[in-house]
């Protein structure tokens, strides 16, 4: 069999934008191609035109095509799997990725697409492309609901993986790998986990979770020695990599299996590298033990710096001395920081959006990232936002840098993207006025939240500094 891999990437608005390397595709790939089939991928990281996307299809003559879609890139994948039917393509198409595991259903009654994928795909997809090599029947295969005509077969979810180190290393050669976002700086990203305990409101690990229930679980690392030979491969088979992108969840959830990987790491490995993590889970030692095997940047998801939206709103769990702790052992290791932050919560207002500011302001992180909350389907605050009212009839944009569909009645849409475009320079902004005597900066503080809050500041702003917005998302991927 052939399958043709289809996977939208898109951010019109960079010029070196050649993609993320992408795990999910890689795993497939090479689980596939284990099993005696084909692969072949159409990254798509520029808009094309109908013709390109067909005469490409049809150049690969595929036996299957399969879509990968997140939330953002599903109105994307409409409107290609629509061209791919209005021209009659033999090959059936199947969607999986997130978005039609959280939204089967929007995703099964999208015209062009025959059936979609819920849940971890590579067994799935064997079965699948085995049957339809032997021209067997397809309506029953788990994790698959099949289209045939009007009739819809909703077939149960098969158990996620449970031994990561079954599992083939990716096949990062069905990219441009040299060209992607972290590999042209001589990254490799790299996922050696799946899943995550937590259930924070926002993200849609906690849907997961609730479709696969109590008896699976929720995280699953591969073995050590498995996770240090795929690094070795990447290291031997690509020549420009010279650190690791771990884009794993949380990397060091589990102490013991983070401290052997550390140490052999360190051993075997020697590269730099970079991690996201949780403030409650750092502590001096883990701290040291990372700093001593090469890490260089931890990222930190902050979201809110305000106790209220973080732990009530977000369900994030972490206080504010967490987090601060967290940063303080990060700061004194030398281990670069950076935050990532949410502006245009649910119920959030000015003053909340400044929390966030100060907090970052205070513990001095290295790198911030803004985005602007989205809300994905079948999480618990997209439900929330929904009983509220909030959310208006436009279509996730592109990406989570861009405006939502959510309209807040307590703060304006202006200042959403005030806070989104300045952030940055808020935070410099209040680490000089925390610099002042201590009534001084009461009162300077004091005042530039006022009028940071005022209905005309964004409009001013945007007016002294017209080209912001134009360059705000160039910022943020930098070059």
């Amino acid at each position: 069999m052939k399958i043709l891999f289809v996977y939208p990437d898109i951010l019109p608005y960079l010029p070196f934008w050649k993609g993320y390397y992408y795990e999910g595709i890689g795993s497939l790939s090479s689980y596939l191609k284990q099993h005696g089939h084909n692969t072949s991928l159409i990254h798509i990281t520029k808009p094309i035109s109908k013709e390109n996307l067909i005469n490409t299809v049809t150049n690969e003559a595929p036996d299957l095509i399969g879509f990968s879609s997140t939330s953002h890139a599903f109105p994307i994948v409409k409107k290609l799997a629509r061209w791919i039917k209005e021209e009659k393509i033999p090959a059936p198409v199947v969607c999986g990725g997130v978005h039609p595991t959280i939204s089967p259903d929007e995703a099964i009654n999208t015209e062009g697409i025959d059936m979609i994928c819920r849940g971890e795909g590579e067994e799935t997809l064997h079965e699948l492309c085995n049957k339809l090599a032997k021209g067997k029947d397809i309506r029953k295969i788990q994790n698959i609901w099949y289209k045939d005509n009007d009739v819809i077969f909703k077939n149960p979810l098969r158990p996620p993986c449970q031994d990561l180190s079954e599992l083939p290393f990716p096949d990062r050669n069905i990219f441009e790998y040299k060209d992607l976002f972290h590999e042209r700086l001589g990254e490799a990203s790299v996922m050696i986990s799946r899943g995550c305990p937590y259930q924070c409101s926002y993200c849609c690990n906690h849907v997961l979770n609730g479709l696969y229930g109590q008896n699976n679980k929720r995280v699953r690392f591969r073995s050590v020695n498995n996770a240090i030979g795929e690094i070795k491969q990447i290291l031997n088979d690509f020549s420009f990599i010279k650190a690791i992108h771990f884009d794993d969840d949380i990397l060091f959830l589990d102490k013991k299996w983070g401290t052997d990987f550390m140490l052999k790491y360190k051993e075997e490995v020697g590269v730099p590298f970079r991690c996201n993590m949780r403030p409650n889970l750092l502590d001096k030692d883990k701290v040291e033990l990372m700093k001593k095997a090469g890490c260089f940047q931890v990222v930190i998801g902050l979201e809110s710096g305000n106790d209220y939206i973080r732990n009530k709103i977000l369900k994030r769990n972490l206080s504010n001395d967490q987090i601060v702790n967290a940063l303080q052992l990060l700061n004194d290791a030398k281990i670069h920081t950076k935050s990532f932050n949410m502006v245009g919560i649910p119920f959030e207002d000015t003053s909340t959006i400044l929390d966030t500011i100060k907090l970052n302001a205070k513990m001095h992180v290295d790198e911030i990232q803004a985005t602007i909350f989205q809300p994905y389907q079948g999480t618990t605050l997209y439900n929330l936002c929904l009983e509220k009212g909030l959310l208006t009839n436009k279509e996730l944009a592109e990406d989570f840098f861009s405006p939502s569909p959510v309209l807040l009645d307590t703060v304006t849409p202006e200042h959403v993207l005030m806070f989104r475009d300045y952030f940055k320079i808020f935070v410099r902004m209040y680490q000089i006025l925390y610099l002042f005597p201590n009534i001084l900066s009461r009162v300077l503080i004091n005042s530039t939240d006022k009028v940071l809050s005022l209905k005309y500041t964004p409009k001013v702003l945007n007016k002294i500094f017209p080209s912001i917005n134009s360059i705000y998302r160039l910022i943020q991927y930098k070059t």
